[in-house]
């Protein structure tokens, strides 16, 4: 083996690297859009709900996916849709819709992850028995990693960057209670701290 060999393999690595901060730096960029502009990300989080949803459906009745599982990432979906609440994109971390959304991304990929799995074990045996052109049809790398991204990960993913909101969340009103809050201060005390602000 030549020096070249060598050579490839730390530009593979190197390449691999740029390939990860590359991304690191775009998922921390759509995070602070989604930051600055709330009301704008939360229409296009709620719409691309509806778009996978629908998009889940006409693959149901074009790919052959089976009912239950298509069912299951739809009903998934209505529960992300839940987090789309009026304090978004303030989520509580102790919700019962965010803790079940955790919960059902990981389900829904480890579903659909065996169906794939089984589905292309069976679809080598047809064609290992019966020739290729008996076998139906075989879904490639390309077609499941795209299902994935769109229909299973994505609006989780979206969920997510959003939550780098609650980071930097300031009070919303003036009032006393938030003042505590914000302040770790009791309430009557914060609210003399506001009046002589006031009168400032």
């Amino acid at each position: 083996m030549g020096l070249l060999h060598y050579i490839s393999y730390i530009a593979v690595a190197a390449t691999l690297c740029f390939v990860i901060l590359s991304l690191a730096s775009g998922l921390l960029y759509i995070s602070e859009l989604i930051e600055e502009h709330a009301k704008v990300a939360k229409y296009y989080g709620q719409k691309g709900i509806y778009v996978i949803i629908g998009l889940q459906t006409v693959l149901y009745l074009t790919e052959s996916l089976p009912l239950h599982l298509t069912l299951f990432t739809v009903g998934c979906h209505l529960v992300y849709l839940q987090n789309f609440s009026s304090s978004w994109p303030l989520i509580s971390l102790t919700s019962p819709t965010f803790i079940g959304s955790c919960v059902l991304v990981v389900t829904d990929h480890f579903l659909w992850f065996f169906h794939f799995t089984s589905r292309t074990a069976s679809y080598n045996e047809q064609a290992r028995r019966y020739g290729t052109r008996s076998a139906g049809t075989r879904l490639g790398f390309k077609e499941i990693a795209s299902f994935f991204g769109i229909c299973v990960w994505l609006a989780p993913l979206f969920l997510f960057l959003s939550l780098s909101a609650n980071d930097n969340a300031l009070p919303t009103t003036g009032s006393s209670e938030s003042i505590a809050a914000a302040s770790g201060e009791p309430k009557t005390k914060a609210l003399l701290h506001h009046v002589r602000l006031c009168h400032h």
